[in-house]
């Protein structure tokens, strides 16, 4: 039985409509329209502001335990984990204990010092510190060390302390071994472990009841969509893991709704100083349009104001997500995946919702 079978067969919940929910509604409409084209497995959310404005979710959360995802479901986001740390460290940044342009030596002082003082923290969160792919090269070798557990400087001595391959700040350079220093560096700066820190900077603040941080599923995350390779023609799962030591970096689960609340409350310029969200929003790798932990794009269209949109979206072993809002109007789409759709038809189906035209201006 394929998956859109499943669907209609009533495995797909729809919830908490503020549009009607009639079959000719246009949105609706053209929601399904995708789900029926990509095979969707997840949550789709749509709003303004603050409000959800239309959620519907789709397929299933457990196949073992005949569970249907729910509006309520937790999925892991991927690398948007990277921009709710970015969010962390500028909350600290506000309280005054971390600057983004302090030498890490700053907050590491047992670390290598012709390095550390060289590199900063807007180097790290910018992907553009300079330090070698030290994690990625070592799991190319073990891939199990996407399953270990290690004492966190541990990790940094081990993975994060390479000789550097360019000088920090010239050129980006996507890599996750950044994110074991950001860890380090929160948690010796607050003496909380990461969990504890974003749930008192950022969840508990924005009344983000169902997100938290885990190990991947190790972390027994209650409520959590499985994530499937495959549904059909065979049922295969995934299961995401990740080490203790980078849960900065995508260790971060949430739902639509939560996801909406995070997105309102940062953007809307309510949980940072007006400072920190202007950093936030600021374009350092112009050629991947990469801010902090996170991509800004202005798209554009003929005989139209150009359009400024916080595109933020991951991939951690079968989830998918995208949380795009436009900076203009507070419209946000949020599409919460737990098994992978073409990207190509979810960029397309994320941009069609928002109104956005394809070809962008590279800032």
């Amino acid at each position: 039985m394929n998956h859109f079978k499943l669907t209609c067969l009533g495995l797909t919940v729809s919830l908490g409509f503020a549009l009607p929910a009639r079959a000719e509604d246009p949105l609706q409409e053209q929601i399904h329209r995708f789900v029926a084209d990509s095979h969707f497995n997840g949550v789709v959310l749509t709003g303004k502001g603050g409000r959800a404005e239309y959620v519907e979710a789709f397929g299933v959360m457990d196949t073992e335990a005949k569970k249907s995802v729910q509006r309520n479901s937790r999925f892991f986001v991927g690398s948007v984990s990277k921009w709710l740390t970015s969010i962390v460290v500028l909350r600290l940044v506000d309280e005054g204990k971390l600057a983004l342009d302090e030498p890490i030596l700053t907050y590491l002082p047992e670390y290598r010092a012709d390095t550390g003082k060289q590199i900063t923290l807007r180097h790290l969160i910018s992907h553009g510190s300079g330090l070698p792919n030290g994690l990625m090269d070592a799991a190319k070798k073990d891939p199990s060390i996407e399953r270990e557990t290690r004492p966190q400087a541990e990790a940094v001595t081990k993975y994060a302390s390479g000789d550097l391959v360019f000088t920090p700040g010239s050129r980006f350079d996507y890599n996750i071994t950044n994110w074991i220093l950001v860890q380090a560096i929160l948690e010796r700066v607050s003496g909380q472990p990461y969990a504890q820190l974003a749930q008192r900077l950022v969840f508990k603040p924005l009344r983000m009841a169902n997100s938290g941080i885990a190990a991947g599923e190790a972390g027994n995350v209650p409520h959590l969509a499985l994530g499937y390779r495959s549904l059909e023609p065979k049922l295969e799962r995934r299961v995401y893991t990740l080490p203790n030591y980078l849960v900065v970096a995508g260790g971060f689960y949430s739902t639509a709704d939560d996801m909406l609340r995070l997105n309102h409350g940062v953007l809307s310029g309510k949980l940072l100083s007006p400072a920190s969200r202007k950093a936030l929003l600021t374009i350092e790798r112009p050629e991947s349009n990469y801010a902090l932990g996170g991509r800004v794009r202005t798209f554009e269209a003929k005989g139209q104001a150009p359009r400024t949109v916080a595109t933020n979206d991951g991939t951690c072993g079968a989830y998918r997500t995208v949380a795009w809002r436009d900076l203009e109007s507070g419209r946000t789409v949020i599409l919460l995946s737990s098994l992978r759709p073409d990207d190509a038809k979810l960029f397309a189906f994320t941009e069609s919702l928002l109104g956005l035209q394809s070809e962008q201006k590279e800032n």
